[in-house]
């Protein structure tokens, strides 16, 4: 019995921190693919930087709602390249401490050439 009542909470606590990695390496591969479908917009040949930050946060809306809680992008065009950076929260299972995810995606800006 005594066993037990030591056993049991160290592998529930186990158990949560693997989900909670889990959680983790999904959102980041989530918050980079987002990333990289705002990139794909902002860089576009008419694309603006406000049009690739709202496909990157309509991206993260769309998969993950309830994995990414304060979700936010931000977007930066110049004539040359664009940069698209996500951050996101990660809704936690393990009792203690606080997980945060940032991505981002560079790329040229398409040009039209003769």
């Amino acid at each position: 019995m005594l066993e037990a009542v030591i056993v049991i909470p160290v592998v529930v606590l186990l158990t949560m921190i693997v989900v909670q990695y889990v959680m983790l390496y999904h959102a980041r591969n989530v918050t980079e693919a987002a990333a990289r479908d705002g990139l794909r917009v902002a860089r576009g040949y008419q694309g603006t930087a406000a049009q690739g930050k709202t496909a990157a946060e309509q991206y993260l809306t769309d998969v993950a709602p309830r994995l990414l809680v304060a979700r936010t992008c931000d977007a930066r065009r110049s004539t040359a390249t664009v940069v698209i950076i996500c951050r996101a929260d990660v809704a936690s299972v393990v009792p203690f401490g606080s997980f945060s995810v940032t991505e981002q995606a560079i790329g040229p800006v398409e040009t039209f050439g003769t």
